[in-house]
């Protein structure tokens, strides 16, 4: 092999190098979209309730805690409000009682995040949750002859799945199914008018099947 072809050889073996060992720091840099130990995710949700017919917003933080098998455990802190909606908006056109609901919850979760092999998940960081807080529900009832407002509080609990997808490596999009349960009583306050309050005003139950959807950001 002549000197020039041998100087040619090297300068390509040496370019092939360099785009290798290129291509391997990316890959390193490139950060896996499951949950670490370590890794805080910051979101915000919208979401719509089954049962009842409503309508949610709120935040969650969670935070990558502990490796077990192949996926991480995680603890998170959620605030949502939900909105009664259809299931007040309708009888409210057809009759004259007039209800407004509003329910305020704060809620811890604990939560599993795993990966699936398969290579069209590569993108995915998925999870499964258990969730337990706390419920304020209020509500205002208005009609010719009386109004009355509503306030209470009472435990929540709840389970759910969901995923993050993560188009870069930063920031995510994502979406949840969970099942929330909570009751209690009212403490209720008349405001105008006369009204003998009966057992079915004073109690609550929220039992909701929703679907979330969120965008987020790993913070670290």
């Amino acid at each position: 092999m002549t000197l020039p072809a041998r100087s040619h050889l090297r300068a390509l073996l040496l370019l092939g190098g360099l785009a290798v060992a290129s291509g391997a720091a990316e890959a390193q840099e490139q950060p896996r979209p499951l949950l670490r130990p370590g890794n805080v995710d910051l979101r915000v949700e919208g979401a719509a309730s089954l049962l009842p017919l409503s309508l949610e917003a709120g935040a969650t933080v969670e935070v990558g805690v502990l490796p077990i098998a192949t996926g991480t455990l995680s603890l998170g802190v959620e605030l949502s409000a939900n909105l009664c909606a259809l299931a007040c908006w309708i009888p409210n056109l057809f009759l004259e009682r007039d209800t407004s609901r509003w329910d305020l919850s704060a809620a811890g979760r604990l939560g599993y995040h795993f990966t699936l092999a398969n290579r069209h998940y590569s993108r995915f960081d998925l999870f499964t949750f258990v969730l337990g807080g706390v419920m304020e529900p209020r509500t205002t009832v208005t009609t010719p002859s009386y109004r009355y407002e509503g306030r209470g509080r009472g435990a929540v609990f709840g389970l759910g799945v969901g995923g993050n997808y993560f188009p870069s490596s930063r920031f995510f999009l994502g979406a949840e199914a969970r099942l929330r349960f909570s009751t209690g009583t009212y403490d209720l306050t008349l405001t105008r008018g006369t009204y003998d309050f009966t057992p079915g005003d004073l109690r609550w139950l929220r039992l909701g099947l929703s679907t979330a959807f969120f965008v987020g950001v790993r913070l670290f």
